[in-house]
């Protein structure tokens, strides 16, 4: 959730494997459970998050 944050584009699920330190069947599994509770937003096979969940999953980050 921390790399969607910072992207301002959506990001497709291979970047998201790349970057991701979980493999790729718990990923998708995870996009589609955070999805169904809607703080996941899909379009197509592209992946972010709702603008007003960013600022609160940036103050999240040990970054």
């Amino acid at each position: 959730m921390s790399l969607l944050a910072t992207e301002n584009q959506p990001v497709n699920f291979a970047k998201l494997v790349q970057n991701g330190q979980i493999s790729s069947s718990d990923l998708l599994n995870a996009l589609q459970s955070i999805s169904q509770r809607g703080l996941l937003e899909k379009q197509e096979s592209l992946y972010t998050l709702p603008p007003v969940q960013k600022p609160y999953i940036k103050g999240l980050s040990p970054n």
